[in-house]
């Protein structure tokens, strides 16, 4: 009996569309933003806002699919998310948060906004309570997980231990950040 698979063959590269699209959604939101105001503010914005979506939200979902994992108490399935966690935050999340900050300060200095207000204050108190976070704890931690999955496995004891604390901890910081966007969002004390 012949089966017959429906998955693209192997050889099948989605990058160049991938790529493509990317450039038309840039192309289209710098016309829509420079359309908007004939100033660098909407550009400033429309980087700040686009950025954290992808920051906060890829962060919310990593929480949600750890929370997900250590429900099913499956190491192989913890460690699989916490390696990832580590990977896409390193190499996407830490430079999206540096990104959201320079935008935000273009869109301060740019839209004549003032550094007196106290929901740009508690911004930058969230941003660097989230970057101090990362850089002295889940950084060093994430290192740690690796070391110990290779070393001693994903189902050891320690290696457990590691994850859930990289994950509890990864929970707080994604709470600070939606405080963040809410701050952000709503102005409170304007």
């Amino acid at each position: 009996m012949e089966t017959t698979s429906s998955a693209a063959p192997a050889n099948s590269r989605s990058g160049p569309l991938t790529a493509a699209l990317g450039l038309i959604v840039l192309g289209v939101g710098l016309w829509f933003a420079i359309d908007a105001y004939g100033s660098w503010y909407p550009i400033f914005k429309w980087a700040h806002v686009t950025l954290v979506v992808f920051w906060v939200g890829g962060g919310l979902m990593l929480t949600v699919l750890g929370l997900r994992a250590e429900r099913s108490e499956d190491p192989r399935e913890i460690g699989m998310i916490a390696a990832q966690a580590a990977w896409v935050g390193e190499r996407f999340f830490a430079p999206a948060g540096g990104l959201v900050l320079l935008a935000g300060i273009g869109m301060v200095i740019n839209g004549h906004l003032g550094w007196n207000h106290f929901w740009i204050i508690a911004g930058l108190v969230g941003y660097a309570s989230t970057m101090v976070v990362g850089v002295a704890f889940l950084t060093p931690l994430a290192k740690k997980v690796a070391a110990s999955m290779q070393a001693r496995g994903p189902e050891h004891p320690e290696t457990i231990a590691l994850i859930k604390r990289i994950l509890l901890v990864a929970r707080v910081d994604i709470a600070v950040l939606m405080l963040v966007v809410a701050d952000m969002v709503t102005k409170p004390f304007s």
